[in-house]
């Protein structure tokens, strides 16, 4: 079976699982409203990038070694929890009243961040794992259709997240008052609150 004759079967899962909002969309809001649409797209980047090496893992076969390697997944799951809960603190504590002063931060920075946010989720190559070998013949798989497979992944990540990033810049675009502004901080630091520590008790 070639690697396009049953595509849909990879495709449709993998749209539905990216769209599903989880911690990193939670940090994706949070980054929107602290900094603005632009100063987000190194992070979209990270988290594409993250989700796109596990499913290279998958595709490869390597999906059970890369979950012996527990004790990485821990740190980098602590790592992203302290990195939300900091964008959680900036956001309950930022002064709506003050006029905002240009971003500049590092996209590097943005794009660690979005990283370690998918790549401290093995669930994500357990995913792929299960998905893939329903899809695509493993071991028959050529050099070609393994970059065709992880370029339209990325591809289909790319689209939602962007489509998230699209509709959190609205919203804030939207909201005039200092008032509302500061509602809508509150309200997007709590979820993430939430998101932190449901990745603090989730294995």
């Amino acid at each position: 079976m070639s690697a396009t004759s049953s595509i849909w079967f990879f495709a449709v899962p993998f749209a539905i699982a990216a769209a599903i909002p989880g911690p990193a969309q939670a940090g994706l809001l949070g980054q929107v409203v602290a900094r603005g649409a632009r100063s987000s797209v190194p992070y979209i980047a990270g988290m594409v990038l993250g989700n796109a090496v596990w499913l290279l893992v998958a595709t490869l076969g390597l999906a059970a070694l890369a979950l012996q390697f527990e004790h990485v997944f821990v740190a980098v799951k602590w790592l992203g929890v302290a990195f939300i809960l900091f964008i959680a603190w900036s956001l309950w504590t930022k002064n709506v009243e003050k006029p905002q002063q240009p971003d500049n931060r590092s996209a590097g920075r943005g794009l660690l961040a979005g990283a370690a946010l998918t790549l401290s989720n093995p669930k994500a190559v357990v995913f792929f794992g299960a998905v893939l070998p329903h899809a695509f013949d493993l071991t028959s798989l050529t050099t070609s259709e393994v970059v065709f497979i992880t370029l339209l992944g990325i591809g289909i990540d790319l689209t939602i997240q962007l489509a998230y990033l699209l509709a959190a810049s609205n919203i804030t675009r939207a909201i005039r008052s200092t008032k509302a502004m500061k509602r809508l901080n509150r309200t997007s630091a709590g979820i993430m609150t939430a998101c932190a520590g449901w990745m603090a008790v989730s294995r």
